[in-house]
């Protein structure tokens, strides 16, 4: 097994937890713990859960969910009382696995932690330090990770893109390229190896060519403030037409009506102008890394979409990036009347926006729509995330 070297420090914070994973979800249970609830005989639990119309083994029945979307099992003080009244062992395995994902590939398994949950969050981007993978002894790795084991290194596909996560590991924890330049050669390999054109006796060579092309070349950039405002506004009302309630649901309405109805816009843009050019600035200064750090941990999170074939790696890095940038505009939108914009500002954000999007394989049609311009994708985002 591959692992962040975070993994095993993750401990859940209950109560304390801002942004409860007993809330706003669909809890599943898998006919094993429903069974388990069942033989209990305790009405108080089985009143709590309702089966599923067409039932499979792992989503057989589903835990209601009460008031203000709460999961029927979750006390006042935001504890679980399965927990608190029959132990941790009674735990569904959506509840107990959370917010831990694995990647399998039979023999190997890559483990990460979902950045929807803000404790993750905060370990993970609490310092400067750069992306690191261990193994079952915490013995850090280098950037020649064995992902696909040897029953499936037939599979050239699965291997070339074993390779590919390879050279994006080494890329994003280089503290002498920039982020710009990451992106750039990342949406470059992408393309190439999503139409098949690069051979897999050919990837270094490519690798290569691609990265001392886009090293040596000047990357425009458009600071246009104008243009992130308009996309927030339709990205705002895109959300809102969804009718989702919930933390970023709450927050999206708070900054939709203070910035965009009961301020003047002219005014919205110059105080949005001034954070992103000095306290955004200073915040990327003080935290170089926490952007490159944000991408290489959601691709080794999902790593299939480079190892799979069945899977859009172009849609799959459009999601990633999405989210990078609906959290960047969002931080710098939440915190005009701040002196200073703080890792908590960020960690607030990107685990709000990760807890929407981070589980979905591609954007939805309307989000697409948002970043789809001339026959254009990763241009567009880049332009809105770096202008």
């Amino acid at each position: 097994m591959y692992k962040t070297s975070y993994y095993d420090y993750f401990k859940c914070i209950g109560s304390k937890c801002p942004n409860s994973c007993c809330v706003g979800w669909d809890i599943d249970l898998d006919i094993n713990t429903f069974q388990k609830y069942r033989d209990l005989q305790d009405s108080n639990i089985y009143k709590c859960i309702s089966v599923n119309q067409k039932p499979t083994y792992d989503k057989f029945a589903k835990i209601k969910k009460v008031e203000d979307q709460r999961c029927s099992f979750l006390d006042k003080d935001n504890l679980c009382n399965i927990q608190k009244k029959y132990s941790e062992k009674l735990l569904s395995p959506t509840c107990s696995n959370f917010p831990r994902r694995k990647v399998d590939f039979g023999s190997k398994q890559l483990s990460s932690c979902l950045l929807s949950c803000p404790e993750i969050s905060r370990i993970y981007f609490a310092d400067n330090e750069q992306f690191k993978i261990v193994d079952n002894e915490k013995k850090l790795v280098g950037t020649n990770l064995k992902i696909i084991p040897d029953e499936f290194r037939n599979n050239l596909y699965a291997v070339s893109g074993e390779r590919i996560f390879n050279f994006f590991y080494k890329l994003y924890n280089s503290n002498d390229i920039s982020l710009e330049k990451c992106l750039t050669i990342t949406n470059q390999i992408i393309n190439e190896f999503s139409i098949k054109k690069i051979k897999p006796h050919k990837l270094n060579e490519v690798f290569e060519y691609v990265k001392s092309f886009f090293l040596n070349k000047k990357i425009e950039k458009k600071i246009d403030t104008e243009l992130q405002l308009e996309f927030l506004k339709k990205f705002f009302r895109c959300f809102q037409k969804k009718k989702i309630n919930n933390n970023l649901s709450q927050l999206i309405n708070k900054l939709h009506t203070d910035c965009f109805l009961n301020t003047d816009i002219k005014k919205i843009k110059l105080l949005y102008e001034k954070n992103k050019l000095h306290n955004f600035n200073k915040f990327i200064l003080k935290h170089p890394n926490i952007f490159k750090k944000f991408f290489i941990h959601e691709f080794f999170g999902k790593a299939q979409l480079l190892t799979n074939e069945d899977i859009d790696s172009k849609d799959g890095f459009y999601l990633i990036f999405f989210i990078a940038l609906v959290s960047k505009l969002i931080l710098i939108l939440n915190t005009l009347h701040k002196d200073q914009i703080v890792v908590e500002d960020f960690i607030e954000v990107i685990s709000l926006i990760s807890r929407y999007y981070g589980g979905k394989d591609n954007l939805d049609t309307e989000e697409k729509e948002l970043v789809y311009k001339d026959n254009k994708t990763f241009e567009n985002l880049f332009d809105l995330f770096f202008g």
